[in-house]
């Protein structure tokens, strides 16, 4: 009886530092460390019911302590009754901790009875219900899903303000910053097969199918995942063993858009470090994509369009690394993982051979980012932003954006630098986690080079460069010209004023239309650069070259002619401005020749065209299909005079 007492009173006790310690837990978006290090997971997952979200389950928590006083281990678990739980035998009550957020929210268990530092516990629970998703209906996209058959998880959502969604389906610590190893058999109807990280070490036949699946390496609970469904798998010959899971009717066209699944490995393998895992695996479910480690979910839609390059499949497969490999802290943290993938398309596309290759590729990017993204989801920052709509737990921002910024960080080191430093980041990380300090550490001490202002302006900082540019050309003799770019800053004062700003100019030569191209570096607010001994050329591009597409926008230009030419001066209209499809441009001219460009805000040509022209006024229809809404410039080069003018996009 006095035993049972103390027992009581310990109780009591542990309670009441459970609540005061409530505030120590981590929050998707800040890391507080834990008491705790959990080792494992080891689930046993009756879905005999599927399709059905209904299950049955029991999962040990292997964990070791690292601290000896108020033992607190917390977990997570969302939308599932608890029926029992044990703490190393002896029966115990987790305590639900809600917030008013719903961010954090999470069950707590308190370990008593004395325990040293080192040691470690297995927690058992058993619990049951509808397994369920993310908030969203329809729409959701995060947690458990049942949808055309099959049922499957998806470890993160794009609006559940908890942001990691194992929760779901599985009791545990759902937060990045703590890895563990896996282990689960799933229970599934004959006939179905059950697809989940690491390997599969067995397979039990009959009425009800057990699936057994290892993953002794450790994984962010975000990155684990299961999908149930009548599967075939089809293996590719790769450095890893690779396979990618399938329903029956889908394993033709599959097969195709994999087709370069191979490729597509030893592509990034060139460039970072060996695959780092058992195997390379996917699984077809009907919304996705979605690096899970070893196992990534994969659209449906996609696998059946044959498409081979599959760009979406080198940027969940790029994640391997850049996500899976090192995680993030926190989501804080997780452009390290989606800029990443997103850059590694890019790098793709030069290992596929698609037109235009790396730079095309970054281009697109760009002018996505600026002509959408940023007018939809608003002017973010792609380290810590803001998660209210229009924004999310993912926006877009973060991987358009957070590609075009590492396309400038690897100008800025040079490939042997940048990708040299990537490669320590990835192995001095290796299996465990990294912040945005640690990728910036890694890199500065590999290249030598402080890039404290590299990182503030283009990582923390919301905005670019935008810019006013003004020219003035002389001519020197020999069909060469001396050209004065005056470039200043005009951004609003919240972006900042940026430093060591790459601005690539092409000159098309008069002689053969052959460009030549010249580098700049901005810094300051303002700055003039002087080109010398241009050979003459006919049309001007920014940001268009052969070495790197920047983060920068271009609001205006304007030139200043030369001193030699003709006084009578080409009055240059546009009609009509604003406009929504075509435009017509009006100006008079002395020359048999005139070429009509139209440059995007960020200084790309998206219209070129050279015409047959009158002396005197002519009036010239420009089509300007499939262009994204805002500022663009016309820009009329004829003879020796070179005019431009601002207009408006409207629809």
């Amino acid at each position: 009886m006095k035993s049972h007492l103390l027992t009581v009173i310990c109780f009591f006790i542990a309670v009441a530092m459970c609540s005061a310690d409530n505030g120590n837990i981590s929050s998707p978006t800040e890391f507080r460390p834990q008491k705790f290090d959990v080792l494992r997971y080891e689930a046993t997952l009756d879905f005999t019911k599927a399709p059905s979200a209904e299950m049955r389950g029991e999962c040990t928590t292997s964990l070791r302590w690292l601290d000896s006083t108020n033992l607190i281990y917390r977990f997570h678990l969302r939308g599932l009754t608890i029926d029992s739980a044990f703490m190393d035998g002896i029966r115990v009550s987790p305590q639900f901790a809600a917030d008013s957020l719903n961010a954090i929210s999470h069950y707590e268990v308190i370990r008593t009875l004395p325990i040293k530092a080192g040691d470690t516990s297995r927690l058992l629970i058993y619990y049951h219900g509808v397994m369920t998703a993310e908030p969203g209906g329809a729409y959701a996209w995060g947690g458990v899903l049942s949808r055309q058959g099959t049922l499957y998880a998806m470890g993160v959502g794009f609006t559940a303000p908890y942001v990691s969604t194992t929760q779901h389906w599985l009791p545990c610590y759902d937060h990045p910053s703590d890895k563990a190893t896996f282990h689960a058999s799933f229970l599934v109807p004959k006939d179905y097969f059950a697809a989940s990280n690491g390997i599969l070490t067995r397979l039990v036949e009959g009425d009800t199918a057990i699936y057994e699946w290892e993953h002794d390496i450790p994984c962010a609970t975000y990155l684990l995942t299961f999908a149930v469904d009548k599967y075939v798998p089809l293996n590719f010959s790769a450095s890893v063993p690779a396979v990618v899971y399938s329903k029956p009717a889908d394993t033709n066209s599959t097969r195709i858009s994999f087709s370069r699944l191979p490729e597509m490995i030893a592509c990034f393998e060139n460039r970072f470090i060996p695959y780092p895992f058992e195997k390379v695996g996917y699984v077809n479910t009907p919304t996705g994509a979605m690096e899970h480690q070893t196992m990534i979910s994969f659209n449906t839609s996609l696998s059946q369009s044959k498409n081979t390059v599959n760009s979406v499949a080198a940027h969940e497969l790029a994640h391997q690394w850049f996500g899976d490999l090192v995680s993030p802290l926190d989501f804080r943290h997780v452009w390290l993982t989606e800029s990443f993938a997103t850059f590694c398309e890019a790098l793709w596309a030069d290992c596929a051979g698609v037109s235009g290759g790396y730079l095309k590729d970054m281009s697109d990017k760009l002018s996505r980012y600026l002509n959408s993204v940023a007018k939809s989801e608003g002017v973010i920052p792609i380290f810590d932003f803001p998660r209210k709509s229009p924004s999310s737990n993912y926006p877009e921002t973060i991987y358009l954006k957070g590609a075009v910024v590492l396309g400038m960080l690897r100008y800025e080191l040079g490939d042997s630098l940048f990708f040299g430093g990537l490669r320590e980041y990835l192995t001095r990380h290796k299996y465990s986690i990294a912040a945005t300090s640690d990728m910036k550490l890694v890199l500065e001490q590999i290249s030598g080079k402080d890039l404290s202002q590299f990182f503030k302006q283009w990582i923390e900082m919301p905005g670019w460069p935008i810019l006013t540019i003004d020219t003035a050309s002389t001519s020197i003799g020999n069909n060469l010209k001396n050209l004065k770019i005056h470039i200043k800053q005009t951004q609003p004062a919240s972006y900042g004023i940026y430093e060591n700003v790459p601005i690539e100019f092409g000159f098309k030569q008069q002689k053969d239309g052959n460009y030549i191209y010249r580098m700049v570096t901005l810094s300051g607010t303002e700055q003039t650069f002087t080109l010398d001994s241009l050979p003459n050329f006919t049309a001007v591009t920014i940001n268009e070259g052969p070495t790197v597409r920047a983060l920068l926008q271009v609001t205006r230009i304007t030139d200043v002619e030369e001193q030699n030419s003709p006084s009578k001066q080409a009055q240059l209209h546009v009609l009509p401005n604003p406009f929504s499809g075509s435009i017509t441009v009006i100006f008079s001219t002395y020359s048999p020749n005139t070429a009509i460009s139209v440059i995007s805000p960020e200084g790309k040509t998206v219209f070129s065209e050279h015409y047959e022209t009158d002396l005197g006024e002519n009036s010239i229809a420009v089509p300007l299909p499939n262009l994204a809404n805002g500022t663009y410039f016309v820009r009329v080069e004829t003879g020796n005079e070179r005019y431009s003018s601002p207009i408006i996009l409207q629809r």
